[in-house]
């Protein structure tokens, strides 16, 4: 594919679902989460996280398909590809490992939207305060790993440019 307007329109996709979904990630952790648990009684936090949750829902899932529908091609069409998985240069072992953390990062997406916060919402609606906690801890320990496979995938990335 030699059609420069049709790897730029892909790579802006593709670097605009990257931002949508990780940038959401970070304001979320580092701004959203600590108000709310700061501001709101820990029932009414559980109720605005899940509802918020459903909304960023879709721009995760979203995301995770326009990465792979973009990225596929991206890949392909950059001069260090050689084969799917293939460890003859550095690139492709970056991008290995990047697409390693990928993997983690959607598992931990669809952890968090489909196990935790539902048991958050239910925790909270039932007025559960020790199952709320405990959900709650989940969500941040599994936070802090996505947010640190988030950074390594950042990483990673900017590393491929310079490979």
């Amino acid at each position: 594919m030699d059609n420069l307007f049709v790897k730029t329109l892909l790579d802006v996709i593709h670097v605009l679902a990257t931002v949508l979904w990780i940038g959401g990630m970070f304001i979320n952790f580092i701004i959203i989460r600590p108000l709310t648990m700061k501001v709101l009684d820990p029932v009414t936090a559980g109720q605005f996280n899940m509802a918020l949750m459903k909304k960023f829902r879709i721009i995760v899932y979203a995301s995770i398909v326009l990465l792979g529908v973009t990225g596929i091609p991206l890949k392909i069409v950059n001069p260090n590809y050689i084969d799917i998985i293939n460890f003859e240069n550095q690139w492709e072992i970056v991008s290995f490992i990047k697409h390693l953390f990928y993997g983690l990062l959607v598992i931990l997406a669809v952890f968090n939207f489909e196990i935790v916060s539902p048991n958050m919402a239910r925790a909270a609606a039932g007025k559960h305060q020790p199952q709320l906690l405990k959900w709650r801890q989940r969500a941040m320990i599994s936070g802090m790993l996505a947010m640190f496979s988030a950074i390594v995938i950042l990483i990673l990335s900017s590393m491929m440019r310079y490979l």
